[in-house]
């Protein structure tokens, strides 16, 4: 790969990553990457006896998952994050994306930005999926074929849309896009890569070609892994293997990790993040308070009251946002605006408003239903969403909208949103991506996989394309400010809220060497217990 004076290589936990900005350059030319072996970075701000401790060989590292209890383990058609998280360690992907931005091969030997409607992925040779079948082209392509199909349901399918792939040579495979689409790498790191032959039982016994095969799901309590003795890096695993332990309160989950025996907690409760910081401080155990998503709220664009803008606009405008970080997140969160984060060259500060409850009163007025009215905000059983959603209750009462928060288990709420799609108002979360493109293609696109909200705006969907298509920064940049403001604020389209703070608390073991994110770690194949 020709270096470039603004290229920034960066080394990722599985080899040299590419930066953000020269998968863009590269669209327009060329630009090829290849793994280069394993190196780390720190991670954590603070000490404990942990660093510098010397690795153990072997052990099961043993965490909690708290909050969302998976409802199945197959990442392909579940779009819970548990899904993925609980079934990582079977699986890998071509690449992988970094919190900065930044691509890194796995599967892919290489991976080359042929031209902005063109993909060419080298695969690494003498790769076997866990049931023994060969990870090749061929694979790769019908997994593409499968997700594209869309009888089998897949989450990802409108963003394959109109894809098409060539076998090029057993390990060579191109992908040809149907338009100009800069950002479909960071698509492609969504997917994990699996037989399709496995596909009808991937919900209760996942299998892809990960260094960690699948032992045992014991449904609401934990899942199991053991190290895969064919993983293609076999040689680096020195961990027995993985156990996940669910607990759907994060207060019982963290209480657990403290009573001892168990290495991790995540997300660690909110309302005990000073005495878990305070432990940190006095090197009893390390804490990562990571911000890896938005916690937003989604109107019906399309009926109910909310498909008035005048209403939308009235309900961004009533919303303490000071409240909700203060309250919910016990102080540790952030005001959002956009879809993504304030640091983002792509953020755009004009979105950044006060509240302002007379304005939304006067707007509450121009509406369709100027006396207020009635309605529910469906709420995942996961305390700070409750928390957004009480505050929420107060502000909206307000200017006159009456709201009863609806709590329902988190699957039941995904299900309500992305399948039945039968709400008018719902709170989530999403995780932020370093690609501005992501988020808004899935939300905001009239055809987006996650636009449960049935938001269209031609003007919105021309603008994605342009985004797409656009390889100059600064002309891109421009593209999604007009996109930003447009649904943030004229047509809020999509609420931000607050930043979804979901910290770690962990022990014994060598996270502090690794430069991904916490749930990356889990299924990192140097992840390591320390004496």
């Amino acid at each position: 790969m020709a270096k470039k004076e603004d290229e920034k290589v960066n080394i990722g936990p599985w080899g040299n990553s590419l930066s953000r900005r020269n998968v863009l350059i590269g669209a327009g030319g060329v630009a090829t990457l290849a793994g280069v072996g394993l190196l780390a970075s720190c991670s954590s701000s603070t000490k404990t006896a942990d660093a510098g401790a010397e690795a153990k060989v072997g052990g099961t590292l043993d965490g909690i998952m708290t909050q969302q209890i998976p409802s199945s383990l197959d990442p392909f058609t579940n779009a819970q994050g548990a899904a993925l998280n609980a079934s990582g360690p079977c699986h890998d992907w071509l690449e992988w994306v970094d919190t900065k931005g930044d691509l890194y091969p796995s599967l892919a030997a290489s991976a080359t930005q042929d031209d902005a409607k063109t993909i060419t992925y080298v695969l690494n040779s003498g790769v076997k999926f866990q049931n023994g079948e060969a990870v090749n082209a061929q694979a790769v392509a019908d997994l593409f074929a499968w997700v594209m199909d869309k009888k089998n349901a897949a989450w990802l399918n409108s963003r394959f849309d109109g894809v098409k792939t060539e076998v090029v040579d057993e390990l060579t495979l191109k992908v040809h896009l149907p338009k100009p689409d800069v950002a479909f790498r960071y698509a492609v790191t969504r997917l994990p890569i699996a037989a399709v032959s496995t596909m009808a039982a991937q919900a209760l016994t996942p299998s892809g070609c990960g260094p960690y095969k699948f032992d045992r799901w014991v449904q609401g309590s934990y899942v199991s892994y053991t190290k895969d003795p064919g993983y293609r890096n076999a040689a680096d695993i020195t961990l027995d293997g993985i156990k996940m332990e669910h607990f759907a309160d994060a207060n019982a989950g963290t209480q657990a990790f403290l009573a001892g025996g168990k290495n991790w907690v995540y997300p660690s409760s909110l309302s005990q993040a000073k005495d878990l910081k305070a432990r940190a401080d006095k090197g009893e155990i390390k804490y990562l308070p990571a911000e890896p998503g938005v916690c937003y709220l989604l109107n019906n664009c399309k009926t109910g009251p909310t498909a008035d803008p005048n209403v939308r606009k009235a309900i961004r405008l009533a919303f303490d946002r000071k409240a909700m970080v203060d309250g919910p997140f016990n102080g540790v969160s952030r005001p959002f605006f956009s879809m993504l984060k304030p640091e983002s060259s792509y953020y755009v500060p004009e979105l950044e408003y006060e509240r302002n409850i007379d304005e939304a009163k006067a707007l509450m007025a121009k509406s369709k239903t100027p006396k207020g009215f009635k309605e529910k905000i469906y709420t995942p059983n996961v305390d700070y969403f409750i928390g957004l959603s009480t505050v929420m209750k107060a502000n909206l009462a307000e200017i006159g909208i009456d709201i009863t928060v609806e709590i329902e288990e988190t699957a039941a709420v995904i299900n309500r949103m992305f399948v039945k799609k039968d709400f008018n108002m719902v709170v989530l979360g999403d995780a932020l991506s370093p690609e501005v493109s992501e988020l808004h293609e899935y939300y905001l696109r009239s055809t987006g996989g996650r636009n449960c909200g049935k938001y269209v705006n031609k003007a919105v969907d021309k603008l994605l394309d342009e985004g797409l298509r656009e390889i100059d920064d600064a002309k891109r940049i421009a593209i999604y400010k007009q996109i930003q403001m447009i649904t943030m604020l004229d047509d809020t389209a999509f609420i931000p809220l607050v930043g979804e703070v979901l910290p770690a608390a962990y022990k014994g073991s060598n996270f502090d060497e690794f430069a991904g994110g916490f749930i990356q770690y889990i299924i990192w194949p140097k992840a390591k217990l320390t004496a």
